[in-house]
């Protein structure tokens, strides 16, 4: 458990890092991507809270939230900086997800990492019209290029993968 939590403030502290060194202008843009990042996951949780998803959830237990884990990225991370929301702390010592609150996720549904906020099960999709599985899908590829212009905003694979 401490070893997780010393790997975690090293990552927290090495993307930090990388973030206050940016310059004025380019820290401006990574502002209004994250803006437009939370919008986006905001109404990927939308679109399956229309078929009461949150219900679906507590039914299983939430059984791929406690199988995740982490898949929290340094972009997420950049996410949180840019729009100075207050960083949530990780629970190492649950045996399950470090990001699984009671009862729920200790992240908001626009701060949820690429996995946590794209992946709907079967008892979801099902609920789902296929035009709503069409356009689901549609803004997982987008979210994903809101990824990659992140990313891309620091060089070489600086800011890829997960932090732990």
């Amino acid at each position: 458990m401490a070893g997780w939590d010393h790997e975690w403030q090293e990552a927290v502290t090495r993307v930090t890092a990388a973030f206050e060194r940016l310059p004025q202008a380019v820290r401006l843009d990574l502002e209004e991507l994250a803006r437009g990042m939370v919008a986006h996951k905001e109404s990927m949780q939308q679109l399956v809270a229309g078929v009461d998803a949150a219900t679906h959830c507590a039914g299983c237990g939430g059984a791929c939230c406690v199988k995740g884990k982490y898949h929290f990225s340094a972009v997420d991370l950049l996410v949180y900086l840019a729009a100075a929301k207050p960083l949530f702390a990780p629970r190492f010592d649950n045996g399950l997800c470090p990001f699984l609150g009671e009862p729920e996720c200790l992240i908001p549904a626009g701060y949820r990492p690429f996995n946590c906020i794209t992946f709907n099960c079967d008892l979801i999709e099902d609920q789902l019209t296929r035009d709503e599985v069409s356009r689901f899908y549609r803004m997982e590829q987008e979210l994903s290029a809101r990824y990659a212009e992140i990313r891309g905003m620091f060089p070489g694979r600086s800011m890829h993968g997960s932090l732990l």
